[in-house]
């Protein structure tokens, strides 16, 4: 895969381009399925809401989701600074129909202005080893052995979140 940036502004005039190497520098860890996932949407969705020729603005970026998982979280926060910014939000997950996740469900929709974009896992991206081992290693009772275990599933919804087109691992509706 190609090394996929997403451009934005703050304020009309500066643009700053944004890697998944620099989410993975803000959020601490490489290789980190979530955060790859997230900031693998938010190019798709971007590059599909925002107007041709315009640059993102961070102002009118949105996203809720029912799996607020920290790499979720930290990539909508370097792109769109979604959480410090109050445009980000957490959704229960009981009346979502997605695919579980460690905690919630792999639901999301991602806004830019008045359009969104809802993306929906599709069955089978995480495994129910994945599950119990992430709940596991979440709720402090993982072993040394089933860290290394999650830290392995991780890297492997890494690569197939990097060697996927987004269609393949997500159902997509734009709304508006």
């Amino acid at each position: 895969m190609k090394t996929e940036e997403i451009k934005v502004t703050q304020d009309g005039k500066t643009v700053t381009t944004l890697t998944l190497a620099d989410c993975e520098q803000y959020h601490g860890l490489k290789r980190c399925g979530g955060l790859a996932l997230c900031f693998r949407m938010m190019k798709y969705a971007l590059d599909k809401l925002v107007s041709e020729g315009e640059v993102a603005r961070r102002d009118l970026i949105t996203l809720k989701t029912a799996f607020p998982g920290p790499g979720i979280t930290d990539s909508a926060e370097m792109i769109g600074r979604c959480v410090t910014r109050k445009r980000f939000m957490a959704l229960p997950a009981e009346d979502i129909k997605a695919p579980e996740c460690i905690f919630g469900k792999l639901y999301f929709e991602i806004g830019y202005g008045n359009k969104v974009m809802k993306l929906t896992a599709v069955d089978g991206i995480v495994s129910p080893e994945f599950l119990a081992a992430g709940r596991k290693f979440y709720t402090g009772t993982a072993t040394a052995e089933e860290t290394e275990t999650w830290i392995g599933f991780k890297g492997k919804l890494y690569d197939a979140v990097l060697n996927s087109e987004i269609p393949d691992l997500m159902k997509i509706e734009i709304v508006g």
